[in-house]
């Protein structure tokens, strides 16, 4: 057993459920835990303890959505978040996206008694991290596909969230993969126990703003509907152009950056979710969006885009309604008309999202699987 974790990640962790969720799991399970953080801003705390584990941030300064411009920069954390990692002597290096797999390379180069666990968060060459286009993008797909294939070869373990990734990763490194997905905790994220407010029909994105197209396309159709609300909350780099789009219109709210435990009594204001997500990155065609997960906790139903992984298991298990993205203005205004017009189809949908969740979709049957993989993390010879 490796009782020494040193997680590596590439924001400051001032809210990231995925990576703290994972962090309580092995302090429950008598593991030392400390996550090295990137602080970009250099506004956050140097060092914090949170329920049971430390996060510990370094630099440098950067600026998020640099592209390659800011590969020095990563180079940089790459070496500072290796260097503090070691003197920390783990016995597992467990990093946080391919962003970070670099630094824990280093460490198990090192350390070669330090177990390597790859944390895929997303398929990261699709990911609007890098750029998609021409020749630029073609050399930084080129370059991330090189850098996986070597911490592939590294790795103890590969977790990787996506569920429609999942078997490609499989059938990279076999058993070493394992499927631990973004699920929410099925007793934070409950359905609503009191009587619904008498408030009109909410629609809401609980989560951090990033395709601003998406979120604009709601604005609008929000502000020509008199009989709909919205409820915008989170951070991200898209919040500041939300915030001034939605300025004047009274029924729509916008919440800033809000903390991990604050964000499932969002759900209890709104009565459907709105998940669009870029629809030409490749991670939208696969991915299996947490807010999505978490609105099936809540018994909410969701608006998704249609032809993608995530539109066919919405449709298919009846749980929303997925929407063309070539039609996504019109439809999505239409979807929206039509569960604020039959309550009792919005509040079905909701119904048959949360018994998915309690058949197996939650954290609690993640948790099984993140305490088995790490049971079998033994000593390195």
């Amino acid at each position: 057993m490796g009782d020494r974790v040193v997680m590596i990640l590439s924001n400051d962790c001032i809210s990231d459920p995925r990576v703290e969720k994972e962090a309580r799991v092995l302090v429950e399970t008598g593991r030392d835990v400390t996550i090295i953080a990137w602080d970009r801003s250099s506004t956050a705390p140097v060092r914090e303890e949170r329920q049971g584990f430390v996060i510990e941030r370094l630099g440098p300064r950067a600026a998020y959505g640099a592209g390659l411009k800011s590969l020095p920069l990563f180079r940089q954390f790459w070496k500072n978040a290796a260097k503090r990692a070691l003197e920390m002597a783990p016995d597992v290096v467990h990093c946080h996206d391919l962003d970070t797999a670099p630094a824990g390379m280093r460490v198990v180069r090192e350390r070669p008694s330090t177990h390597l666990v790859l944390d895929l968060h997303e398929v990261y060459r699709d990911s609007s991290a890098v750029p998609q286009k021409g020749l630029i993008g073609a050399i930084a797909r080129a370059y991330v596909d090189i850098l996986e294939r070597r911490a592939m070869k590294v790795a103890t373990l590969v977790f990787v969230a996506p569920r429609g990734a999942f078997e490609r990763y499989k059938r990279l490194v076999g058993e070493r993969a394992v499927l631990i997905e973004n699920a929410p905790d099925a007793n934070m994220f409950r359905p609503r126990t009191t009587p619904r407010p008498d408030r009109p029909f909410t629609v809401g994105y609980i989560g951090s703003k990033r395709y601003l197209p998406g979120l604009l396309m709601l604005i609008d159709i929000v502000k020509r509907n008199d009989d709909l609300c919205a409820l915008l909350v989170g951070g991200g780099i898209a919040a500041d152009a939300v915030e001034k789009a939605a300025a004047g219109c009274e029924r729509i709210t916008t919440v800033g950056r809000v903390l991990y435990e604050d964000i499932a009594s969002y759900y209890d204001d709104i009565d459907v979710s709105w998940v669009l997500y870029d629809p030409h990155l490749g991670n939208a065609q696969i991915a299996f969006p947490v807010k999505v997960m978490e609105s099936m906790a809540c018994g909410i139903p969701m608006i998704v885009y249609g032809k993608t992984w995530i539109g066919e298991f919405v449709e298919s298990n009846g749980i929303g309604i997925a929407i063309d993205p070539e039609n996504a203005e019109s439809e999505g205004e239409a979807a929206l008309k039509r569960l604020a017009a039959d309550h009792d189809l919005a509040v079905a949908m909701g119904a048959r999202g949360r018994a998915i969740v309690e058949e197996g979709l939650s954290w609690q049957a993640v948790t099984e699987r993140i305490i088995n993989a790490y049971a079998t993390l033994g000593r390195k010879v």
